[in-house]
């Protein structure tokens, strides 16, 4: 296993707490939420299964849960994991069972295949991202949709913090992601992949300095999150 991998899984077991917190507190957080919830909409309303790959806290697992989606968590922090499970029993009779495992799975055979799967702000973590899309479309039926979300390489705001990051080591979180994308190079991938491009939005754009900027710039360079939808053939 790549020890940048371990080193993700690690830091986020150390914050599982205050990060399922901040779904509470963070304009960012929240915004994410609801953007999910719009691609959902769209794009979940015939699933019955479905994957959330790196389900953290189990915020967004828990979405498709209470839509009536059979739902599977998976995710490499076992600290994640029990927070995730405290959280789903708030749901009462939803179908839902949560994974410990690392990412990406290399043998998918003995797994369903799903209707949808979602990853959110966790490729971006992994060595390859083709990889990653490799074992996503594995697990899916055909049509099955994909959708994820990764960190916007245009992002101003998101240099700048990576500048900061490289002279101080903080935020600590930047330090261990190894992607960072634009819209171009995600539909190059998904493309190598055998995975059809549906759309992509940009979000993550709710701290002060991002709605700042969204004054005079388009969301490419306002926002820090890409999150994009795509279909196995």
């Amino acid at each position: 296993m790549n020890s940048a991998v371990k080193d993700a899984v690690a830091f986020h077991s150390e914050i599982a707490a205050e990060f399922h917190a901040s779904y509470q507190t963070h304009a960012n957080r929240r915004e994410r939420v609801q953007v999910w919830r719009g691609f959902l909409d769209r794009y979940a309303r015939d699933a019955r299964l479905a994957y959330d790959m790196g389900c953290g806290t189990g915020i967004l697992a828990c979405e498709l849960a209470a839509r009536g989606i059979e739902t599977i968590g998976i995710d490499g922090s076992e600290a994640m994991l029990n927070i995730a499970r405290d959280t789903a029993r708030n749901l009462g009779g939803a179908k839902m069972t949560f994974l410990q495992r690392m990412l990406p799975i290399s043998d998918t055979a003995a797994y369903a295949r799903a209707d949808l799967i979602i990853s959110s702000s966790c490729i971006e973590y992994l060595e390859s991202i083709p990889a990653a899309l490799i074992c996503f479309r594995e697990l899916l039926r055909q049509r099955g949709v994909l959708i994820f979300s990764v960190s916007n390489h245009d992002s101003l705001s998101r240099k700048l913090v990576r500048f900061v990051n490289r002279l101080t080591g903080r935020p600590r979180y930047l330090g261990l992601l190894r992607h960072f994308m634009t819209a171009e190079e995600i539909r190059r991938d998904l493309q190598a992949s055998d995975l059809v491009y549906l759309e992509h939005a940009y979000f993550a754009g709710a701290d002060r300095f991002n709605r700042v900027l969204a004054r005079f710039l388009p969301p490419q360079f306002t926002s820090n999150m890409i999150i994009v939808a795509a279909r196995r053939r």
